[in-house]
């Protein structure tokens, strides 16, 4: 979580030297080539099933490939802590699409955590200040909250597409053969900027960042995180994903010197206590139906490549 709530600082810090598509191009091979590495050295095979290839692809194309490009435009636009909030309803999102598709029962107490968490995310875009002010700036923090918010319902559908997929492949050879369905995504988004990157305009800070993206959000918390689902209770695992909202606004506010407004402050804790009633850890009734029980956390859905 550490690695995941910093995350949007680093990019923030990288900008300025590096165009977003750049960093997107530069972190999938870093990245990828590592996990390669990972998945030979604990011999985990890389092979992709037949009959699960199709699925395999389309969850890369979505998590590495419109993802990352909706997410990384989003943040370049938004303040991180800002950024961080809005992704926190990517789990509400895995819920809703799953509900409609009938992959999980509907759920009163899971439709009603939605809204009001989503109420929250409002409060948290429109209470700052000269939020309502139309001016570039305001604009392009608009334009960069859209973005994010539609990068969780991208990351969402390639949970949806990755769940039925988990029960027969294991997360990280997984998550490292997903990654083939977002090369042409990657490649059209970053391939002429990747080229044009100044590499020594770089210091120690931007070099520390560039790695902090590529291996340590990228690599080292995947492995911790799906390590960690693997050794907890369910209801423990998904408890991360508050804390990643809540890492990122104070590491924000202490190299970025960025503020939330105390309405923001007020959205985030309606955000939270959305997010607790969707995945039940507020019950709204003694008894419930089985669609109102503590889901089990699917594959990735809380994560943030």
């Amino acid at each position: 979580m550490l690695f995941w709530g910093f995350n949007f600082v680093s990019m923030k810090i990288l900008f300025p030297v590096m165009a977003p598509s750049a960093v997107v191009f530069w972190r999938y091979f870093i990245m990828g080539a590592v996990l390669v590495l990972i998945c030979a050295a604990s011999r985990q095979s890389l092979r992709i099933p037949v009959e699960h290839r199709t699925a395999i692809l389309l969850t890369g194309f979505f998590s590495m490939g419109i993802y990352m490009v909706l997410f990384f435009e989003g943040v370049k636009r938004a303040p991180a802590g800002e950024s961080a909030i809005i992704l926190a309803t990517n789990p509400i999102m895995v819920g809703v699409m799953s509900m409609i598709l009938g992959r999980e029962p509907k759920s009163t107490a899971r439709v009603l955590g939605s809204l009001v968490a989503l109420v929250g995310v409002a409060l948290v875009v429109l209470g700052r200040p000269d939020a309502l002010v139309v001016s570039k700036e305001t604009s392009e923090r608009f334009v960069g909250d859209v973005l994010l918010f539609l990068s969780a319902i991208a990351w969402a559908t390639s949970v949806i597409l990755a769940k039925p997929v988990s029960a027969h492949v294991k997360p990280l050879p997984l998550f490292t053969m997903s990654m083939l369905g977002g090369l042409p995504v990657v490649a059209i988004y970053g391939f002429a900027e990747a080229f044009r990157v100044n590499w020594g305009a770089f210091n120690a800070w931007h070099w520390a960042n560039l790695a902090q993206i590529a291996l340590g959000s990228g690599v080292i918390a995947m492995v911790f995180y799906y390590r960690g689902v693997a050794e907890l209770p369910a209801s423990v695992a998904s408890l991360h994903q508050f804390l990643v909202p809540v890492l990122t606004t104070l590491f924000a506010a202490m190299i970025l010197h960025e503020r939330l407004a105390w309405v923001q402050g007020f959205g985030v804790g309606v955000l939270l206590v959305g997010l607790s009633v969707n995945v039940g850890l507020i019950k709204l009734t003694k008894k419930s139906d089985p669609g109102d029980q503590k889901p089990e956390p699917l594959l990735g859905s809380e994560a943030r490549p």
